[in-house]
């Protein structure tokens, strides 16, 4: 009965034996293979690490090669004056970066060119400014640098001017001293002289003409006037009649007037003598003793004005004080004097404006003696001159003297 015991667990600890070493060795395969799994690993990632380095020291060769042979010499870029323009990079930084390729180094050139400009824009506004700044102040800083001549000279001119205003800033300010200020360093005019010819045939300017009006102007609305020449009016040198009585003066005279004036101004226009020659004279008339405007008799129309206010008045305060009682009170008769009252100021009001503003009406009679002051030199040269030789011819002379 003992031998049959045995066997039995003999062969259960030979295979537990057995699944012991198959479990061991399970385990030690497993240990293996994770080693080997790490070392594969860790080989991959040098390789890699290798391939990345290689791959980005081949890069930057050939960056720069294809730098050296594709891109032009950069002239050198010019400081800005901006201090944002200009930063300044580390140097790890800088070797870090890799190398500008082309299309990189033309979009830095417009950008540096554009920021150019936009420096350049900016400086040429704020010069602007300070030159406005410095036309507008008093005072004008001192320049160090050279300027163009021109600008000098309209720098130089600006200080006299500021020079100027300020001594007459501090001069006195009365009426006199002002006008003194005002007429005093002015230039002497210089008027040149020159030779008249033919003084013989020529009436100047300021020779009276003596005449009488014919038809009489009333200044009630503007019209022409005409007048009649009664004496004979000679050339410069008083021996050739120019302007024979009876000759006929035409013009028109201006109907504005203001309140207190009294003469009536005229411009008369053309001179036409008996024989057909005529000539424009556009000169002013005046009275028997020179003064400026003719003389008549006028109408203020005083009469008309304070009858037609006195009326009103009178008519206002009628209708205010019709059938009204020392002993009446506030009631619907009294509002309605009163509309009636204000109603009537209203109207005298409107209808006397146009009356108080009615100028003066001045009325020159018929016949009445005028003036003429020539304005400008009058040239009978031409008409003389052939009238003196068809009248020589006429005669028959035979000599003519030509001047």
């Amino acid at each position: 009965m003992t031998q049959p015991e045995l066997a039995p667990r003999s062969l259960r600890d030979a295979e537990i034996d057995a699944a012991t070493g198959e479990i061991r060795a399970s385990l030690v395969a497993d240990d293996r293979k994770r080693k080997a799994g790490g070392i594969a690993f860790a080989a991959v990632a040098l390789a890699a690490i290798g391939a990345v380095w290689f791959i980005k020291q081949g890069d930057g060769t050939d960056a720069r090669a294809n730098t050296e042979h594709t891109v032009a010499e950069r002239k050198p870029v010019p400081k800005l004056n901006a201090p944002e323009a200009a930063t300044v990079q580390p140097v790890g930084a800088a070797k870090e970066t890799p190398a500008p390729t082309p299309a990189t180094v033309a979009q830095e050139d417009d950008a540096l060119r554009a920021q150019r400009e936009q420096m350049e824009l900016q400086r040429r506004e704020q010069e602007r400014r300070m030159l406005e700044a410095r036309m507008k102040s008093s005072i004008i800083p001192p320049n160090t640098g050279a300027q163009p001549s021109h600008t000098v000279e309209a720098r130089e001119q600006l200080d006299g001017e500021k020079q100027h205003m300020v001594a007459d800033a501090r001069a006195p300010q009365d009426a006199n001293s002002r006008f003194a200020r005002a007429v005093s360093g002015n230039g002497v005019a210089v008027s040149r002289a020159n030779r008249l010819v033919d003084l013989e045939y020529k009436v100047l300017q300021g020779k009276l003409i003596e005449a009488v009006l014919e038809p009489r102007a009333i200044s009630d609305l503007p019209g022409m006037i005409c007048a009649n020449v009664q004496r004979d009016v000679y050339g410069a040198q008083g021996r050739v009649k120019l302007i024979p009585w009876g000759s006929r003066v035409c013009g028109t005279y201006n109907a504005e007037l203001r309140k207190g004036q009294d003469r009536l101004f005229v411009v008369w226009n053309t001179l036409r003598r008996p024989d057909g020659v005529q000539v424009a004279i556009d000169s002013s008339g005046a009275d028997q003793l020179g003064t400026a405007g003719m003389g008549g008799r006028v109408d203020t129309h005083f009469a008309e004005i304070f009858g037609i206010s006195a009326m009103l008045s009178i008519i206002g305060a009628g209708a205010s004080t019709m059938g009204v009682g020392s002993m009446d009170q506030q009631n619907s008769a009294s509002y309605y004097r009163q509309s009636v009252t204000q109603a009537a100021a209203q109207t005298s009001q409107q209808v006397l404006q146009p009356y108080a503003n009615m100028p003066p009406t001045i009325t020159v009679p018929a016949g009445s003696r005028v003036r003429i002051y020539v304005n400008k030199d009058l040239d009978f040269t031409a008409v003389e001159k052939t009238a003196s030789l068809e009248a020589a011819e006429a005669r028959g002379d035979g000599v003519l003297f030509i001047q």
